[in-house]
């Protein structure tokens, strides 16, 4: 996703590529949104931008290797965390790694994704869609291995609010102290 693909905000876009201009990427970003108003859009359209081989003034070029597999989410330096829940045939434990596919693919279909939306898409139904705290491991462990082809590893944490409280007490060290960039959402 470009930052042409976002409707709007042009301020929140103006400040993010200055960051950029001025090697000033923070090492996490909390984006916050009015439902509708695509917050996660823009946390993807901003990891595509500081990992673009081409970018200009405005926004990423949208044709190098790093931009086409980010567009597709794909991108083995972009990660995802997400409310996740157990599921009968799709996610018998629960974890965003069971239904990153799916995840995926809703992104992929609805830029600016809904909880309910994705409940319904998933069919989460009457079940608790949390980030558990096995999941808190899969991110300490992503994020402390070094990027594999991108200049910055980049992880999207949508629906923050949805972390359980064991895996956010998990998850303070390395967002106080990171290696890498962390983009929260």
């Amino acid at each position: 996703m470009q930052f042409k693909d976002v409707v709007g905000q042009p301020e929140v876009k103006q400040r993010l590529v200055q960051m950029v201009k001025e090697n000033r990427i923070s090492h996490a970003l909390l984006f916050s949104e009015l439902p509708g108003s695509g917050g996660l859009a823009m946390a993807l359209a901003f990891a595509q931008y500081i990992n673009c081989e081409n970018q200009n003034d405005i926004d990423s070029c949208g044709e190098c290797p790093s931009c086409r597999k980010i567009s597709k989410l794909v991108h083995p330096d972009l990660h995802f965390s997400f409310p996740a829940a157990k599921i009968d045939k799709k996610a018998k434990n629960g974890w965003c790694s069971e239904l990153l596919p799916d995840f995926r693919e809703a992104v992929l279909q609805m830029p600016y994704l809904q909880l309910n939306d994705w409940y319904n898409f998933v069919g989460v139904e009457n079940k608790q869609a949390i980030i558990r705290e096995e999941e808190s491991d899969v991110i300490i462990h992503n994020l402390s291995l070094k990027a594999y082809e991108a200049k910055y590893k980049v992880h999207i944490m949508w629906q923050a609010d949805k972390l359980n409280t064991t895996a956010a007490n998990k998850l303070l060290k390395i967002i106080e102290e990171p290696p890498i960039t962390l983009c929260l959402f």
